[in-house]
């Protein structure tokens, strides 16, 4: 989906895993390599096994927010290509228990996919399911115009991508101080192990990680808020799975400061990102994270801001513009 807005930007190249590598077309190949990454996968379900009533079991790709899985809407890709509908159903409410009504199990286990099939015959025979295929939420995108609000699913990263790719497009035929060469890398939501490819494939000096950064400003005590809407890209100090390059960290808040580029800071108790494992291969590579605030990640339905989205590509413009060879060293 992405290669026809990178096609104008340089080279593209994909690997076996669907990483998708983008190559300035401005690089002159004698200046430090600087990876611009950001993760094209997004959370998903997939086809475990059809249960003998055509139902279907199914396990996560990536960690949901499972209490908001129930009665959504979804999409189950068929042996045919083809998208079948389906929702995600549990046992309803009139058949529940009393304990049951108390104390109701939001595990994956309990939950299936029914796409209106009444046999596991019918569901591989008519609907042509078969196990392994992916599920993704039935969300539609909206945009709040008169806000600037968009709604939608997916936006850990799709939003990264987007502001990665408007970022380059900007930058169009302007000479930067390093050779920047764009990663939109996959299985992120799995662990950050396909940026261990691209790592190796690029050998950068150093990275910039765009991503998604689930908001906190709707249920967290207004002095711990560190990710809100309509206050700019989150730069993370840290989560479960990298420590950002402390000095780098602190040169590009510094950097956000001197041209005026609202950003927020955070230290995070969970989550994580690429950063972790290219900071960690080959010989290590500082790295930073710039993230667009989202609420609800990892949800079927969730909301960002086109002001959020805008100032993140003013700040990676910033640091694209301004990360020199000189500054490489002094890090």
């Amino acid at each position: 989906v992405a290669k026809p807005y990178a096609a104008a930007i340089g080279e593209v190249k994909e690997d076996f895993l669907r990483n998708l590598y983008i190559y300035r077309k401005e690089n002159k190949g004698d200046k430090p390599v600087l990876l611009l990454d950001a993760h094209s996968d997004e959370v998903g379900l997939i086809v475990h096994s059809i249960k003998p009533n055509g139902c279907l079991r199914f396990l996560q790709l990536g960690s949901w927010n499972k209490n908001a899985l129930v009665s959504s809407k979804v999409l189950v890709r068929n042996a045919k290509g083809e998208y079948i509908p389906g929702i995600i159903a549990a046992k309803p409410v009139h058949f529940m228990s009393a304990a049951e009504k108390a104390n109701p199990s939001m595990d994956i286990s309990n939950m299936v996919i029914d796409v209106g099939a009444t046999s596991a015959q019918e569901a591989k025979e008519d609907f042509h399911i078969r196990i392994g295929e992916p599920v993704v939420p039935d969300t539609k995108f909206y945009y709040d115009e008169a806000h600037g609000l968009m709604f939608a699913k997916g936006f850990d990263c799709r939003i990264g991508c987007a502001a990665l790719l408007e970022a380059l497009r900007r930058l169009e035929g302007e000479e930067l101080p390093c050779d920047v060469v764009a990663v939109l890398s996959t299985q992120e939501e799995l662990g950050p192990r396909n940026s261990k490819v691209t790592v190796q494939r690029i050998k950068p000096q150093i990275a910039i990680v765009m991503e998604c950064c689930p908001a906190d400003d709707t249920f967290t005590p207004d002095y711990m808020v560190q990710t809100a809407l309509k206050k700019g890209p989150m730069l993370r100090h840290m989560d479960i799975s990298a420590i950002c390059a402390p000095r780098y960290q602190r040169w590009a808040l510094d950097l956000a400061a001197k041209k005026g580029i609202p950003v927020q800071e955070s230290v995070r108790q969970g989550g994580g990102n690429n950063a972790a494992s290219i900071q960690t291969a080959l010989v290590g590579a500082p790295s930073i994270v710039c993230g667009v605030p989202v609420r609800y990640a990892h949800a079927p339905n969730c909301i960002s801001t086109c002001y959020d989205l805008e100032k993140s590509i003013e700040m990676v413009i910033a640091l694209l513009e301004n990360i020199t060879p000189e500054m490489i060293v002094t890090l």
